[in-house]
């Protein structure tokens, strides 16, 4: 059965897939990441305001994207979460000024 087996003939088309999916969420994971805890940072550690946090996070993640040949889905993803970011922040802020004035 051993002498069955011949060097680089094995189908690993599966064993690729597999590795090539891990990578891109691992690649999605930590660049989201990255964004994430920068524009935290941005906002309560410096001092930043939350627009201006959110304009450096968003330049920072089309940047890195570019940097690491993302795909379209992930500026659709850097473009919903700057929309999402600047609908709630500007509730906030709206709330914020109508109730403590």
């Amino acid at each position: 059965m051993a002498s069955d087996y011949n060097r680089g003939e094995m189908d690993i088309t599966d064993q690729k897939d597999t590795f090539d999916g891990f990578m891109a969420v691992t690649v999605w994971s930590s660049l989201l990441t990255i964004v994430s805890v920068l524009y935290l940072t941005l906002v309560f550690a410096v001092g930043m305001g939350w627009m201006a946090g959110l304009l450096v996070c968003t330049v920072v993640g089309i940047v890195g994207g570019l940097a690491l040949n993302m795909r379209a889905a992930w500026y659709f993803t850097v473009g919903a979460l700057f929309v999402m970011t600047l609908v709630f922040g500007g509730v906030v802020t709206l709330f914020n000024a109508a109730f403590l004035g």
